[in-house]
């Protein structure tokens, strides 16, 4: 993904910007899953029950209170009509943050923002609003005509993302304001319409962006305990606690083969590829197809479960965090200067920051390694929760395939991110 004036998604880093040599970064990578992988084998025998810390009273009855949350979700809703309706009627230029909006704030933003507060997103979601106002209109039943059926499970979520990531990464005028706005109001028309009929839980199962929001939330330490009240707790525990459903596989493979090949599609050897042949745009869908098809596979062949995708789910946090962390520094705080100049306000303001890259590829370096190592913690502590008395030794020989996938993806994810 490329916005007007700034730099590939993925970052400014390469090898040569490593403090340490890329070989050894390399190395390190992969020692740090089978060290992580041998230690856990030997001490974590069986399955933890994870504490959690209730918060105080007062906290607990600020932070759940309903005062400030309808204002903000009004304010959300606001936020985001005005962008959908500049990116239709408004300057079809790069002084347009429709652009910044969509791929920075909301794509991009939503990761650590839910990583630290939790799946917010379904609590902000201005189409759940947008429903709310509907029904009530229409006098239809929240719960809808013909309520959400479970067999469904993630997989009108996967393809939203597929949507979404396309438009992310293929069309060549994917910066337009006018394609931008025109997808936008497709979508939400798309949600409502099911929404109306399915009733207000569609958006957990059908909006990539509330499935996003909840499985980076995920990890947490922010969560809902037991009793109702809200609680400290091991982002293990936020993982560990998600029931399985169909299509979480593909949802995460979607996510995260479509990292993948944003890094990929970013070499100059696909470019040469992609322009020799004429159509683009079809080569590069099915390019896009292709590698969230190999993922897919790969996760199947080595998890066999559903249940085994959500382990999953830190590694492809830890990928967007390192794919996109150049792009949210320099181009997050630009989007809101050029949303804010809109209004006549500091017109003649510039933000230029260019990051040390020694310090983004330390930053993209990081979350890798963390999220292949929650990825290993977690994938060990379920085989034991739900294989309870099963010989240790058989759980750890059934681990190995995901292990040693979590090697090649930690190198080829590093490859990409500083070699390609």
């Amino acid at each position: 993904m490329i916005l007007p004036d700034t730099v590939l998604a993925h970052g400014v880093g390469n090898s040569q910007d490593l403090p340490l040599p890329f070989d050894l970064v390399l190395q390190a990578g992969a020692a740090t899953i089978v060290l992580s992988f041998l230690v856990v084998s030997v001490f974590w025998r069986a399955p933890r029950q994870f504490r959690e810390r209730p918060l105080p009273a007062r906290a607990d009855s600020a932070l759940r209170s309903s005062w400030w949350r309808l204002p903000l979700r009004l304010a959300v809703l606001a936020g985001a009509a005005y962008i959908v309706g500049n990116a239709l009627f408004g300057p079809r230029d790069d002084t347009n943050p429709a652009a910044h909006a969509l791929f920075v704030w909301l794509w991009v933003g939503i990761v650590p923002v839910s990583v630290l507060f939790g799946p917010v997103w379904r609590v902000l979601n201005p189409l759940r609003t947008i429903h709310s106002g509907l029904c009530r209109i229409l006098r239809l039943p929240v719960a809808g005509i013909r309520p959400a059926a479970s067999r469904a499970g993630h997989r009108p979520a996967a393809l939203a993302l597929f949507a979404f990531v396309w438009l992310e990464l293929v069309p060549a005028d994917r910066t337009d304001p006018r394609v931008i706005g025109t997808w936008l109001s497709v979508y939400a028309a798309v949600q409502l319409g099911f929404a109306l009929v399915r009733g207000e839980q569609w958006f957990a199962r059908g909006d990539a962006f509330e499935m996003y929001s909840e499985l980076a939330g995920r990890l947490s330490v922010l969560g809902t305990g037991a009793a109702g009240r809200l609680v400290l707790r091991s982002p293990l525990a936020g993982l560990a606690a998600v029931p399985a459903a169909p299509g979480t596989m593909a949802f995460v493979a979607v996510w995260w083969g479509s990292t993948i090949f944003d890094s990929a599609s970013g070499s100059p050897s696909w470019a040469g590829i992609v322009q020799t042949t004429g159509v683009p745009w079809l080569v590069s869908t099915g390019g896009l197809v292709g590698v969230c098809v190999l993922v897919a596979a790969t996760l199947h062949w080595t998890a066999r479960r559903t249940d085994l995708a959500l382990p999953l789910v830190p590694i492809a946090v830890g990928y967007t965090l390192a794919h996109y962390a150049s792009l949210l520094i320099t181009e997050g705080p630009r989007g809101l200067l050029l949303f804010i100049q809109q209004w006549g306000i500091a017109e003649s303001a510039e933000f230029t920051v260019v990051p040390d890259p020694t310090a983004i590829a330390i930053v993209q370096v990081v979350p890798i390694l963390i999220g292949h190592l929650l990825g290993v913690l977690t994938t060990h502590d379920h085989m034991l929760r739900t294989e309870p008395g099963r010989p240790l030794l058989l759980v750890v020989a059934d681990e190995m395939p995901s292990v040693l996938l979590m090697i090649g993806y930690t190198w080829a994810g590093l490859f990409l991110l500083f070699a390609a």
